[in-house]
């Protein structure tokens, strides 16, 4: 069985997209560029020559922050996505533009925690030759502080910096209104060229989002739409005598057979999400190429509706007819063969999970309160007043919610063109099924499912009663959990952007969110939202399934690569060369 592993993101959380149809694999250069054939990249040895990246679709930008798809950081990342600060394979931020981090022990943190100096390194160069300097820091925050820049990602707590001076060319003092233990993160995206860009308000529509001008160690010398995008060499990257190789080509091939084609014939070198699962992969590809799969960061759960579908209520005062009695939900979450769905639907290429927090600095190990278990499921349904009826569907008789005579069917939304998803939509029907409860699949296209309330989006206006669908997280998890599980963030027409989709109130969690985002203790935090994720057990508005795993097709001639959860393809691709 094969698989293609496309992931999308939006605003305030990571989630996963379908793929596109698209243009027949481009194995030659455009016209008029200068790309080293394969051969010749593969005989190189040490420094110089080319390695092309395989992805499935085409990017619409190269701005991380305007990104509406993952696919946008695997080639943003290589030009850029360079920042003050990045996060390592171990999921640590260290310093890049930026001389050093800023803490309370070197001052740069004040005791208060309202002030963050950063001081930048000296003599650096954006790609184009202009100095980098702290006044392109100011521009940054003033761009993702602006509600009109249209910012799709990474804008969390630019709220809060309140004014930002630079007292020379190589230090910036940003004061901040309130405590954001998050500031390190704020700037591990990458920074903006004031002289290169625009108006903050018109980020949109800057030519610098498919050209950027950037500190990364490569620059777009030439985007052939549908077919690739070539890089070369950044004169003025700020490792010296880095990258080793001359430039990089990310090839847009969709099919996957197309994919592995190129990677055995030797005319690619990395392979974004390989179409076949690994033992396949590596069995075909021997000698040539290895699949690696490391922990990935999208974690796949159902959410349920805990009010009545589409009433408009934001405090869920009137629960849903079905899934309002927790007894339900704890029914369905027992129905489901978790081991199976992970090893024999989905061939291991996921792991286990069981709450949001399932990786990271605050991975909480939490065990499921309810596991595989048909027996309790039956049990649980049959308690709640839903008893057997004559097609082996249930039917309400003095349910909590519903009327008497209301059969157990629930309608399961999804997105399309998204083979795990689907596979894993029709094991959960069957596991229901099993116990008399009736899911009907419903999939939308990926713009609809999670389009606005203004767009009556059916996740964001509570038409709905469960939801399956993968969300992503980051090292720093403040953003995302509180949009997600804070009551305040429960979505209406007064609050259309809100992401408490399950219209989830607990006083509690409340409490905890409001905690971690306001203390500088890492023990603090974790302790916090593993309070959180007991929560989501124990509440259930929703159930998690498993988390992705993320696999990279790699050429087995190329070294220096450190395939990181926290990084894209071309993460670290400065260190890139030939054996």
């Amino acid at each position: 069985m094969k698989l293609k592993f496309l992931t999308l993101f939006v605003i305030l959380g990571l989630v996963l997209s379908a793929c596109g149809g698209g243009s027949a694999p481009a194995t030659e250069p455009a016209s008029g560029e200068a790309t080293v054939p394969a051969t010749e990249a593969a005989s190189s040895g040490g420094g110089g020559g080319t390695v092309t990246l395989i992805i499935p679709e085409e990017p619409t930008t190269l701005n991380y922050f305007m990104a509406d798809a993952a696919i946008v950081r695997q080639a943003a990342e290589a030009t850029a996505m360079t920042g003050l600060a990045t996060i390592n394979e171990n999921g640590e931020y260290v310093a890049t533009l930026a001389q050093e981090l800023p803490t309370l022990d070197n001052s740069g943190l004040s005791t208060d925690y309202l002030t963050v100096t950063w001081k930048l390194r000296e003599g650096l160069k954006w790609s184009d030759g202009e100095a980098l300097t702290s006044d392109d820091i100011k521009f940054t925050v003033e761009v993702l502080s602006n509600p009109d820049a249209g910012a799709l990602a990474g804008t969390s707590g630019f709220d809060l910096i309140s004014s930002v001076d630079t007292p020379d060319e190589m230090t910036a003092v940003l004061t901040y209104s309130e405590p954001y233990p998050g500031y390190l993160d704020q700037f591990a995206y990458g920074l903006f060229p004031r002289h290169a860009t625009g108006e903050p308000a018109d980020m949109a529509n800057w030519e610098w989002n498919r050209n950027p001008v950037g500190a990364g160690p490569f620059i777009v010398s030439n985007w052939a739409s549908g077919e690739s995008i070539t890089m070369t060499r950044n004169p003025n990257y700020y490792e010296e005598g880095k990258p080793y190789l001359d430039s990089l080509v990310f090839a847009i091939v969709p099919e996957p057979a197309a994919q592995t084609a190129m990677m055995l014939n030797g005319e690619a070198q990395m392979q974004l999400w390989p179409g076949e699962f690994k033992a396949d992969y590596d069995e075909l590809l021997k000698g040539k190429a290895t699949q690696h799969l490391i922990p990935g960061i999208w974690n796949m759960a159902i959410d349920f509706n805990l009010s009545a579908p589409f009433d408009g209520d934001a405090t869920a005062a009137t629960p849903h007819p079905i899934l309002g009695d927790i007894r339900v939900r704890q029914a369905i979450a027992s129905a489901i063969n978790y081991p199976s769905l992970q090893q024999d639907v989905l061939q291991g290429s996921v792991s286990d999970s069981t709450s949001p927090f399932a990786y990271g600095w605050y991975q909480c190990d939490l065990p499921r309160a309810f596991g595989f278990n048909v027996g309790m499921a039956n049990q649980l349904l049959d308690e709640a007043g839903w008893i057997m009826g004559d097609d082996g569907i249930r039917v309400a008789k003095d349910a909590l919610y519903a009327e008497d005579g209301t059969r157990l069917s629930l309608e399961l939304q999804g997105y399309t063109a998204f083979d795990p998803l689907q596979l894993t939509e029709e094991f959960i029907v069957e596991n229901l099924k099993a116990v008399g409860v009736e899911a009907r699949i419903q999939n939308y296209d990926f713009s609809i499912i999670f389009g606005t309330f203004e767009d009556n989006s059916p996740r964001a206006v509570g038409d709905y009663d469960m939801l399956i669908f993968d969300r992503g997280f980051t090292t720093e998890p403040q953003g995302y959990n509180f949009d997600a599980y804070h009551s305040s963030r429960i979505p209406t027409a007064e609050n259309p952007t809100g992401g408490n989709y399950f219209r989830w109130v607990n006083a509690d969690v409340d409490a905890a969110l409001e905690l971690a985002g306001s203390s500088f203790d890492q023990q603090t935090r974790k302790d916090a939202y593993c309070e959180i994720g007991q929560a989501v057990i124990d509440d259930m508005p929703q159930v998690y399934l498993y988390l992705f795993q993320d696999n990279y097709g790699v050429a087995d001639n190329l070294e220096g690569y450190i395939l990181s959860t926290w990084g894209s393809m071309s993460w670290g691709a400065q260190n890139w060369k030939y054996k």
